[in-house]
């Protein structure tokens, strides 16, 4: 993940939180602020999602102050099943997540179905392993009952063996769950590449055979390097 290597500045506090959305919802509310195009656009803010730079649940109480703003039907207004949160999986968190009145949609990045491949791409997986997050999982499904989606982004060679989509389905097949299956999108100097589109397809297919539910996320955007994980300046200001 590109977007990660720039390192962590500071947490954002919940007003600066909520001008994200209110700017988006401004924008999209003036008919000619956008170029003209064939493509119908949406007139106002339908889904938020939180996930693309940074970890939420390392910043929880300013997020959760911004999400009962921007919920409250006297503020913003916007329904809490319109809103995902994705996390790497920080345990102690998505149980306190759990325990909110505010049952927003929860996202895991997984991306291995094993602590040995998965402790090379996520660091916080030395502290809360992959059964442990599967646990925090199921404890957060028990409370709320809700479907939780996990992120899966597929590299070549790294984590797209049937093997290991047997070892993931197998993990994953009692909890009510989605996978989002994405294939890696191209980062420049990355030892990382992404999985063949037949790789990727039986890799979804394996979890299908386990009961699994999992689509393959359509990429967008990364022929202008805004794809998921592109996300980061090329150049550094002074």
């Amino acid at each position: 993940c590109a977007t990660a290597q720039g390192g962590l500045a500071r947490n954002l506090s919940p007003g600066e939180i909520v001008a994200q959305v209110l700017y988006f919802a401004r924008y999209l509310a003036d008919a000619d602020a956008a170029p003209a195009t064939d493509v119908e656009r949406p007139t106002r803010v339908t889904n938020i999602v939180l996930m693309g730079m940074g970890e939420p649940l390392h910043n929880y109480d300013n997020v959760w102050a911004a999400l009962r703003r921007l919920t409250d039907n006297d503020a913003f207004g916007l329904g809490a099943r319109h809103i995902t949160l994705s996390t790497v999986g920080l345990v102690n968190q998505i149980d306190r997540m759990a325990d909110e009145a505010l049952q927003i949609g929860l996202a895991v990045s997984l991306h291995a179905p094993n602590d040995d491949v998965r402790g090379t791409l996520v660091p916080v997986n030395r502290r809360w392993d992959v059964d442990e997050v599967l646990g925090a999982v199921r404890r957060y499904i028990a409370k709320t009952n809700r479907r939780v989606t996990f992120e899966y982004a597929l590299m070549a060679g790294i984590n797209d063996t049937p093997e290991q989509a047997h070892e993931l389905g197998g993990k994953l097949a009692d909890i009510l769950c989605h996978v989002n299956v994405i294939p890696l999108n191209p980062i420049p100097d990355s030892p990382y590449q992404p999985a063949t589109d037949e790789d990727t397809a039986r890799f979804v297919d394996i979890l299908h055979e386990h009961g699994v539910p999992a689509t393959v996320r359509l990429r967008r955007g990364i022929e202008i390097n805004a794809g998921c994980g592109q996300l980061r300046r090329s150049a550094q200001q002074n």
